[in-house]
């Protein structure tokens, strides 16, 4: 429990100075969070891999994209896109022409991995029922 002098210390602070704690903590924040955007980000690519492999066995014009920070998977004129911001530890799923998803692993601390990675292949189905409506296989 602070003593009397801590508090006055805290309220004395100009906001200056409360602004840069507060930057300070918000970095701690997205540092510790990046480690488990990382993970979800990796496992979401191997989800935009293996629906890569299944839709190519099925001789479909597909395309995946990677790079370090995401990837993308074009079917036809649709696609879904990955990317992940390393500054925010912000994952931001981008589906056709809709407002990307946006996982924030620094303000919401109870996503999982489990959940980017189901959300990308929920994705994923919805991307090949849309081809296939558009051009039947």
């Amino acid at each position: 429990m602070p003593n009397w002098r801590d508090e006055l210390n805290d309220a004395v602070k100009t906001k200056a100075e409360r602004d840069a704690e507060e930057a300070a903590r918000q970095k701690q924040r997205v540092q510790e969070a990046l480690a488990s955007a990382t993970g979800a980000l990796a496992l979401a690519v191997e989800a935009m891999r293996f629906a890569n492999e299944r839709i190519a066995e099925k001789g479909q014009p597909v395309k995946l994209t990677e790079n370090e920070s995401g990837a993308r998977i074009d079917l036809g004129s649709l696609s879904l896109a990955l990317e992940l911001d390393r500054e925010t530890a912000v994952i931001k799923v981008s589906f056709l022409e809709g407002k990307p998803r946006e996982f924030d692993f620094a303000r919401d601390r109870h996503i999982a991995a489990a959940d980017v990675e189901e959300y990308v292949g929920r994705r994923t189905v919805e991307l090949v029922r849309n081809a296939q409506k558009a051009q039947p296989w």
